[in-house]
């Protein structure tokens, strides 16, 4: 036990050798996890062609994979909250790369409907099962920058695929596209099984079989009677349409409202995530260094979002741009200012419950916030058919500022009310 403290412990904030092992195979989940999905929005352009999909069409696929995706999140929080992450996390990407491996070999539009539903059911444990596993081995002045080092690997998967699936595409056609990473998921999963085997000492041990003592009740009950966890749910109900809208059309509106080939997404899509994640650690790493220096950690992360929240304005310029690098720095804005939100959030609903019920917060939180997601994209494909991409982007840039809004209103009454 003393040993497997130290490795957590030693120099700091530094990792030992067996979690950052662990950390990088967290990584590679979390790499097909972004990656597997960004896949169908890629070759948007190219299986309208090919198969027929059209904008309606294509918002079947994102509902077809939203909601499972959402619907699960209600389950799989406290499925990993019992059974840990070993197992779960392997099981997932097992699945995942099924479904991925379904989705390239249809030759129908059902076919495809089809994996993107198991897709979707696969990755709605992924980032429960990947924030139970920060808070129980890390301080509260690591678990920013650890759970941010997952998530530059991560979103290697939003920078590589891009042009990785432009050239397998052109060199060997779209289905390889597929394939490819089906297999190498297959790889990761057992690779992690294997790994996890021998599980880290925790930086805050819980007293010897609490999780047993919670029921799956009491973890929900835990987590929709807080108010603080509420007041987030709210802000990700405001904020998670934009996100996945962004996520699923940015592509789309590249080649469709500026003309970029498939060959030259390829070449310049690769660089908003790239960016993003650079600027996402150093918040990260920001926050975690307030926490170190005494800064209450709610206090810390909400700090951050009021912060980036103020990037949001640019949004409102992306209809009319004309450049193409112009179009694609407002990219940048947009990836970095949700994800570093998105970590921000998670980071501080993990400080706002029990342990025995973190994962159960994520699912809960994640799928209410998916809710207002499907809501929002599913009405996007005959939106933009009828009006173009100016009306639901200058809906979505207004809704981080309105979940800022909504966290301040809330956490700032809360400190004066504490301090009377």
């Amino acid at each position: 036990m003393e040993k497997g403290q130290a490795l957590l412990t030693r120099e700091g904030n530094k990792f030992g050798l067996f979690i950052s092992l662990l950390l990088l195979l967290l990584g590679c989940i979390l790499f097909f996890f972004s990656f597997d999905r960004q896949i169908v929005s890629i070759l948007k352009t190219t299986l309208m062609h090919e198969m027929g999909v059209g904008n309606k069409e294509y918002s079947l696929l994102i509902t077809a994979f939203m909601l499972p995706y959402i619907v699960m999140y209600f389950f799989s929080g406290a499925l990993v909250d019992k059974f840990g992450s070993r197992c779960v996390l392997t099981f997932l990407m097992l699945l995942m790369s099924i479904a991925t491996l379904i989705t390239g070999l249809a030759h129908s539009l059902t076919g495809m409907l089809i994996g993107r539903f198991i897709l979707g059911i696969a990755e709605s444990g992924v980032v429960p099962a990947l924030t139970l596993a920060i808070f129980t081995w890390f301080r509260a002045e690591q678990r920013a920058f650890a759970f941010q080092l997952t998530n530059i690997i991560q979103s290697l998967g939003l920078i590589v695929a891009p042009p990785f699936i432009a050239w397998v595409t052109l060199a060997g056609g779209w289905r390889w596209a597929f394939f490819i990473p089906a297999a190498a998921g297959i790889v990761v999963g057992l690779l992690w099984f294997l790994a996890s085997r021998r599980q880290p000492t925790s930086a805050e041990p819980l007293p010897e079989k609490e999780d047993d003592r919670v029921s799956t009740l009491q973890r929900y009950k835990l987590v929709l009677a807080s108010a603080p966890v509420w007041t987030l749910i709210i802000a990700r109900l405001l904020t998670d349409p934009f996100w996945f809208f962004y996520q699923y059309w940015q592509i789309g509106f590249m080649q469709e409202k500026l003309g970029l080939s498939l060959a030259r997404v390829g070449e310049l899509m690769w660089f908003p995530p790239l960016a993003a994640v650079f600027g996402v650690l150093l918040v990260c790493r920001i926050s975690d260094r307030l926490v170190a220096r005494g800064v209450e950690p709610t206090r810390a992360r909400l700090n951050l979002i009021w912060t980036v929240t103020c990037l949001a304005p640019l949004i409102f310029l992306l209809p009319t741009v004309q450049n193409i690098w112009l179009a694609v720095g407002i990219m940048t804005v947009i990836n970095f200012m949700c994800t570093a939100w998105l970590s921000m959030v998670t980071i501080m609903m993990g400080g706002l419950v029990p342990r025995a019920a973190i994962a159960t917060a994520i699912g809960i939180m994640s799928a209410l916030g998916g809710i207002s997601a499907i809501l929002f994209n599913g009405f996007v494909g005959t939106i933009i058919d009828a009006f173009g991409y100016a009306v639901p982007i200058y809906i979505g840039a207004m809704l981080h500022p309105a979940g800022a809004i909504v966290l301040a209103v809330y956490f700032l009454r809360r400190k004066n009310n504490q301090g009377e």
